[in-house]
């Protein structure tokens, strides 16, 4: 099958979700009270998120039904999209980003799957790099249908949402709105109405101020409170409460072995391309950066006046003067032998070894921010591996960018067996 047919896949499936009302159309909100800057709840949930604080699920507080066990009708709220209410649990789902995709497959609805976003194989080996490392826990991403264009995976086509015809959206309204889309009001709020309702939070990811038609109503959430109300639409709040333990015990696991503040190594987030880097600031709110808070590293570049991200670039000389100990590629597990021939380059380079990270043969691949709970298991243990391998058990290298290279039993942060049970409903 071909990539055009995959993204036109769409059965028709019995509607399991209530049509029309202001939370359907996904332009109005229920209950979002929170400062819009994220200044103080949000300071407070991102402490809770990086010390395995065991919090309230958010699945217990904001999930209503009218009727018993999983049969009758329930709804969910969450900023921006308001109170959204189900007849049923969704039997098919949209999954834009690999947060929702691997919510989906950790909490058991991996079937439900209807299309992912953006490069259909970039996204499907994003997810399937950790999903390798795991016995019976699979992500079939080459048959699902896809809301971009073939011929721009940076646009969206409103009419394959509807061939689609996928029960639950799991895209933020507000970014369809945003410059990167520009959707009109009545744009999304058409296919809220005849397909199914949006469901996600985009801006939470690093905390970023909304477009202006949703900045007085929205509301900013970590990434395990995230994942909990994805967790509700599927009504799957016990697998919910399993991974945020699993997730928990391996913070605790991981921060109780770490050294003093002071003697941690500065790091150095970047993108590469042709000899220049791109910083990024994994200190700053949101959830893009849940693989990394909780190690409280130093950020290399914080002494340094360059911006951040696709706003600033750095050459060989500043990352001299700079002087990281270690580099991390951001997205790095996802690019194969792009990465590799890249690092060989970096490290190649006749400055390299006065870059103290690039001399010691300390850059690494990292992980993908847009994480859900799989992915951020996995990503916690290799950063753990690739910061303090004294501590942590050394990172077995690269491999073949294909697969979360195998780690021996004894060296494992975590249980693989037990993230199989959760998924699979045994635990």
């Amino acid at each position: 099958m071909g990539e055009d047919d995959a993204s036109r896949i769409g059965l028709t499936r019995r509607r399991c979700l209530k049509r029309g009302g202001a939370a359907a159309a996904g332009g109005l909100l229920a209950g979002c009270t929170s400062d819009p800057s994220g200044s103080t709840d949000s300071t407070a949930t991102e402490t809770a998120d990086a010390t395995a604080t065991t919090t309230t699920s958010p699945t217990e507080t904001e999930t209503t039904t009218d009727g018993e066990g999983d049969s009758g009708s329930y709804s969910v709220s969450m900023a921006p999209v308001g109170e959204v209410e189900f007849d049923a649990v969704p039997t098919s789902a949209l999954t834009y980003y690999p947060v929702s995709a691997d919510a989906a497959v950790a909490f058991g609805h991996g079937d439900a799957i209807t299309g992912i976003g953006y490069d259909k194989e970039l996204f499907g080996n994003t997810v399937d790099y950790y999903y390798d490392a795991l016995d019976g826990v699979e992500f079939e991403w080459e048959e699902l249908g896809r809301v971009t264009p073939a011929s721009n995976p940076n646009a969206l086509d409103r009419e394959l949402f509807y061939e689609l015809d996928s029960d639950v959206h799991f895209l933020d309204p507000a970014l369809l709105r945003s410059s990167s889309f520009d959707w009109s009001e009545d744009e999304v709020a058409s296919i809220a109405s005849d397909v199914g309702p949006w469901f996600g939070n985009y801006y939470s990811r690093t905390n970023a101020e909304p477009p202006e038609p949703y900045r007085d109503r929205y509301e900013y959430y970590t990434l395990w409170e995230y994942l909990g109300h994805i967790a509700a639409v599927f009504r799957e709040e016990e697998r919910y409460r399993a991974f945020k333990s699993l997730r928990d015990e391996l913070v605790a696991r991981i921060q109780a072995d770490l050294p003093p503040a002071s003697e941690r190594p500065s790091l150095a987030v970047v993108a590469y391309t042709g000899g220049t880097f791109w910083p990024y600031d994994f200190t700053q709110d949101g959830f893009l950066w849940a693989h990394l808070r909780p190690f409280g590293m130093p950020n290399a570049f914080a002494a340094t006046d360059a911006e951040t991200g696709s706003g600033g670039s750095y050459d060989y000389e500043a990352m001299v003067e700079t002087a990281p100990d270690v580099v991390f590629r951001y997205w790095g597990t996802a690019l194969g032998d792009s990465f590799s021939s890249n690092r060989e380059a970096v490290l190649s380079d006749p400055l390299a070894d006065e870059v103290p990270a690039f001399r010691d043969g300390r850059y690494f691949p990292s992980g993908n921010g847009m994480q859900g709970p799989i992915m951020n298991l996995f990503q916690l243990e290799m950063t753990a591996k690739q910061l303090f391998p004294d501590r942590f058990g050394e990172w077995p290298g690269y491999g073949d960018g294909e697969a979360y290279p195998e780690i021996p039993e004894d060296g494992r942060l975590f249980d693989r067996d037990r993230v199989t049970d959760i998924v699979t409903g045994e635990f």
